[in-house]
């Protein structure tokens, strides 16, 4: 029997006691040093992982199980001589081994531009264009914008076309955390639920800027200007069919985003004190009045002697539908109001 003591191994420490008379290790649980996982990443097993680091410091260690030897010898990191194990100068083995993986990733990079090339060929489609033909394969794609933006995204949604539920896409928060800025219009109708209203004013909180538009035409996601997730749905004979592009640089990217500026110029701002009624209801006969007046042309003085009211409470009056249409003066309260249809 061993003495209990502390051994070292494997980068970490072994009891003695798990040790066989061999000097191998026996049913241990060793703790690996960072600079040893890049060996279990290139493929190396952990036993022959053990036996490298026993190798290096026990020379005369003679292992009974040949299946790490042979890993070790393969990867060039021992060598027989005379029937003994030698341990070779690892950095001339692990340059070797870098070398073949870099070889193995040139090639795989070869195959994908081959395999692309023969894809667009059969499919006769625009290399720029990549059909996502079902609801699963565009939401794992939605998924990994989170992760590949860096800078910027910048999204239109009229709901998903998939499910009833609005949902908050997985990942979100971490990429805002990250430091990303995310510009989000919403279609009114998508806020109509006050769970969804919810959801979007936590976005909000969070640092999306998000704003309302009565027809939002369509989804899609714009990601760093670099590509862009359309979706939609297609009619086909068995029913209604999720289908979903992505869209890589192009003239089609750059129409995509002059779409978005263009809606976003004109879309309402949201905040996360933005109430329900402040998304989904029209103007009030008394903000219409107020509006038709204000389109005529008629002074503060007038249009309160009209009212009944002070010039102070029309001006507050004024102050709230400005508020309300994201309007910054007068006049884009009138351009608000009518591309609202307000007026």
């Amino acid at each position: 029997m061993w003495a209990a003591s502390v051994f070292a191994g494997r980068g970490g420490r072994y009891e003695r006691s798990d040790l066989s008379e061999t000097g191998m290790a026996r049913n241990c649980r060793p703790v690996v040093h960072k600079g040893m996982e890049a060996l279990q990443a290139l493929g190396l097993t952990p036993s022959a992982e053990a036996l490298l680091v026993r190798l290096m410091q026990h020379p005369e260690t003679s292992p009974t199980d040949q299946d790490p030897v042979e890993e070790l010898i393969t990867l060039g990191l021992v060598e027989q001589i005379d029937g003994a194990l030698v341990v070779r100068p690892p950095r001339l083995a692990m340059d070797a081994l870098a070398e073949r993986h870099t070889k193995q990733a040139a090639l795989a990079r070869e195959s994908a531009d081959l395999l692309t090339e023969l894809w667009k060929s059969a499919a006769g489609r625009q290399d720029y264009l990549e059909i996502l033909p079902t609801y699963a394969a565009s939401q794992a794609v939605l998924n990994s914008v989170q992760k590949d933006a860096q800078e910027h995204v910048r999204a239109m949604t009229m709901g998903n076309l998939a499910a009833r539920e609005l949902k908050i896409v997985e990942g979100m928060f971490d990429a805002l955390d990250r430091g990303v800025r995310y510009d989000v219009i919403y279609g009114a109708h998508v806020l109509q639920d006050g769970n969804a209203l919810h959801m979007v004013q936590s976005c909000i909180e969070a640092g999306e800027q998000a704003r309302v538009f009565p027809h939002v035409p369509l989804n899609i996601t714009i990601v760093d200007d670099r590509w862009a997730l359309v979706g939609a749905r297609a009619e086909v004979r068995r029913g209604p069919e999720f289908v979903a592009l992505v869209v890589h640089d192009s003239p089609l990217l750059r129409g995509l985003e002059r779409i978005f500026e263009a809606l976003w110029r004109i879309a309402v701002p949201i905040t996360s004190g933005t109430e329900l009624n402040d998304v989904t209801a029209g103007p009030s006969l008394d903000a219409k009045r107020l509006l038709t007046y204000l389109s005529a042309g008629l002074t503060d003085e007038s249009i309160a002697r009209e009212f009944g009211v002070s010039e102070r409470t029309i001006a507050r009056r004024i102050g709230r539908l400005q508020e309300a249409l994201g309007a910054q003066t007068r006049f884009q309260l009138g351009v608000q109001a009518s591309r609202q249809g307000w007026l």
